[in-house]
């Protein structure tokens, strides 16, 4: 019975990880496009936007979905957990929880390096 609970705790796991960056790409593409809709965005205003504190603007809009994300994740994985009869249904849905914003810390430093470096560029360029 604890090999079946073990496997299914995997593949839910797995599955749940995979939801959740789905989620996650949809959730910032609706970001973008909400954006742009409502402030009728243009090459410029993204431009000001994204450069806005160096970078600030950019930050913020990858960073405001992930943490949606994280929430709606954590409720999706603690109703699978409760569905499935999982004994420690919160401890799993914060490992899933934890388990994703891993990601966040270790590639946040690289992603501002090289939107600072991006950033950098353009304002040469521009100069």
């Amino acid at each position: 019975m604890i090999d079946i609970t073990i496997f299914l705790f995997v593949i839910s796991y797995v599955l749940l990880d995979v939801i959740g960056s789905v989620f996650y790409v949809g959730a910032l593409l609706l970001s973008f496009i909400v954006l742009k809709k409502l402030f009728h965005m243009d090459e410029n205003k993204w431009n000001a936007f994204f450069k806005y504190g160096k970078g600030t603007g950019f930050y913020f809009m990858i960073l405001f979905p992930y943490l949606v994300m994280l929430v709606v994740l954590f409720l999706i994985s603690k109703s699978w957990f409760d569905f499935i009869d999982f004994e420690h249904s919160v401890l799993g849905s914060l490992s899933v929880v934890l388990f994703l914003s891993l990601f966040v810390v270790f590639a946040f430093p690289k992603l501002k390096r090289l939107v600072d470096d991006k950033v950098k560029e353009s304002n040469r360029a521009a100069s």
